[in-house]
């Protein structure tokens, strides 16, 4: 027959070893949920082309891409004045849209041309002079010339490399965004197999939260740091708002993680009731 001592070490042996493949189990459960906050962070901020647009359009980077671009029509002689807003809006679109899908920038012009063209040809029509005269294909001509110029001064060794290093930072954030997704997907079935899904989830959902914003706070720190002074003024207003959008997601995982604490309080008072 077992004694009592021995039945109460047994007892405390396997409550110690539940504890200690629970610890193991917590602790993967967090590494897995803070890759999986922080990439999904990064697919709606960093990598995300609508977010990146909107810091682009609303910030000074915009003019100083603009000044690129009325640099090389300024070897023609065209004026700036030519530049609409929506010439302006379709530059920025084309840009960021070109800078995500791993393109060399290339933009085409032909509505500036154009639109010199038609002046061209109205200012022609008072003198007399018909636009005919003009020899055929030479508005084709040069509105390649100009595209050419343009582009050559975008394209620049500093921004191939950015759209370079842009693919690959959202490859990496692709791949770590599924892999933890699934990893996480796992975690909580094998949790709810072996009946601790709520004790483990109430856990790692509050030191992932923990974790989570204080390395969203050192990035925003970081990003201002990281960009040329150039370009500060849009490093600030991109850290800012890289918070606010981050504190949304962190606002989510912090409800959650209150109602699975209400939860386990709630059926802990009503045990103890019984």
């Amino acid at each position: 027959m077992q004694t009592r001592s021995r039945v109460r070490q047994a007892r405390h042996g396997q409550t110690a070893g539940r504890r200690g493949s629970h610890l193991s189990f917590n602790l993967c459960g967090v590494i897995v949920l803070v890759f999986l906050m922080l990439s999904l962070i990064g697919s709606r901020t960093v990598f995300n082309k609508r977010f990146v647009m909107h810091e682009v359009t609303s910030s000074a980077m915009e003019s100083d891409l603009l000044d690129q671009v009325q640099a090389g029509l300024s070897q023609y002689g065209i004026s700036s004045k030519l530049l609409t807003k929506d010439d302006t809006d379709q530059i920025v679109r084309t840009v960021v849209n070109q800078a995500f899908a791993g393109q060399e920038l290339n933009l085409d012009l032909s509505r500036v041309t154009d639109r010199l063209a038609g002046q061209a040809n109205s200012q022609l029509a008072q003198f007399g002079v018909s636009s005919s005269l003009l020899p055929s294909g030479a508005t084709g001509a040069v509105n390649e010339s100009i595209n050419a110029a343009v582009n050559s001064r975008i394209n620049t060794p500093q921004v191939k490399q950015a759209i370079n290093n842009l693919q690959l930072a959202r490859t990496v954030n692709t791949a770590v965004l599924g892999i933890s997704s699934v990893l996480f997907a796992l975690l909580l079935i094998w949790a709810a197999i072996r009946r601790h899904l709520l004790q483990s989830c109430s856990w790692i959902s509050t030191i992932a939260l923990l974790i989570s914003g204080g390395l969203v706070m050192a990035v925003k720190g970081l990003i201002p740091q990281l960009v040329n002074a150039e370009y500060s003024s849009l490093a600030v207003q991109f850290a800012a708002d890289f918070q606010s959008a981050a504190l949304t997601w962190l606002a989510v995982l912090a409800v959650i993680a209150v109602i699975l604490w209400g939860i386990r309080l709630l059926g802990a008072g009503l045990s103890s009731r019984w």
